[in-house]
């Protein structure tokens, strides 16, 4: 995909993937900021996909962290893609740095946080839940990683 290009975003570059962030998050600009600037500044990563036009056609906030279920995760806050062509090279093009991102920094799964509207409302799980009065605002879907002793 020489078309695509995949580039680390610091903190004074945040504001040209807001538009990308904000139509999956719904935040305002300054509060994109406040967080980019915390996730930075605690290690954590955005990164940015460009394609041959120069725009910024998909984007992706991470950070590492320690959870039950997986130890060592990368945790992707927001990705977001944009693609004309109807296909997922630029998803697949940022996933694949998630990963390699997530390698490096020794991670045993990614997990990535996506709003909850695409998730079964049939679950009884879900259904109790709401009952209690919570609302289902995002759901992670889970990479395994193959661990360092099996490269």
């Amino acid at each position: 995909m020489p078309d695509l290009t995949v580039q680390s975003v610091d903190y004074e570059r945040l504001a040209q993937v807001y538009p990308l962030i904000r139509s999956a998050t719904r935040v305002s600009l300054e509060r994109w900021l406040e967080f980019g600037w915390e996730l930075l500044r605690e290690g954590g990563g955005v990164i940015a996909i460009r394609a041959a036009d120069n725009y910024v056609h998909g984007a992706a906030a991470y950070r590492r962290s320690r959870n039950l279920r997986h130890e060592q995760s990368l945790d992707v806050e927001v990705i977001v893609a944009f693609d004309l062509r109807g296909d997922d090279r630029v998803r697949e093009a940022l996933c694949r740095e998630l990963e390699r991102i997530a390698v490096e920094l020794g991670c045993s799964s990614l997990n990535f946080t996506v709003a909850g509207k695409s998730v079964e409302r049939a679950s009884r799980t879900r259904s109790g839940l709401e009952r209690l009065g919570l609302r289902l605002e995002t759901a992670s879907f889970v990479r395994d990683l193959p661990s360092c002793d099996e490269n």
